[in-house]
């Protein structure tokens, strides 16, 4: 279990370059599941999507913004989080429409 420890996090994003280093991940975890407290985004965007404007720092704050969370980084790799979340699907939605988005521009 990652809850909200960034080590743990790292670890996570290593593993997905490893397997897939074209693929753009977000990883949303929770400090303790269904609390509705702490939460933890992370992401990362490989070069060939940052060109096309997709960025990680502008991921994970538009993912965070919803719940008051906040987040930087880079353009490849990002992390934030928010002292609490009633609801995590808000955040998943708010980050698979900022990709939506960002990929379909991109297309």
């Amino acid at each position: 279990m990652v809850g909200a420890d960034s080590k743990a996090s790292q670890k996570v994003i290593k593993k997905v370059q490893q397997l897939a280093p074209d693929m753009a991940f977000m990883g949303v975890t929770e400090e303790e599941a269904g609390s509705g407290g702490k939460v933890m985004a992370f992401a990362i965007v490989p070069n060939s999507l940052i060109e096309t404007g997709f960025k990680a720092d502008e991921w994970v704050r538009a993912t965070l913004a919803g719940v008051g969370g906040r987040g930087g980084g880079k353009p490849g790799s990002a992390q934030g989080q928010a002292q609490s979340c009633s609801d995590v699907s808000e955040i998943i939605s708010a980050s698979n429409k900022f990709a939506s988005e960002k990929i379909g521009a991109a297309v």
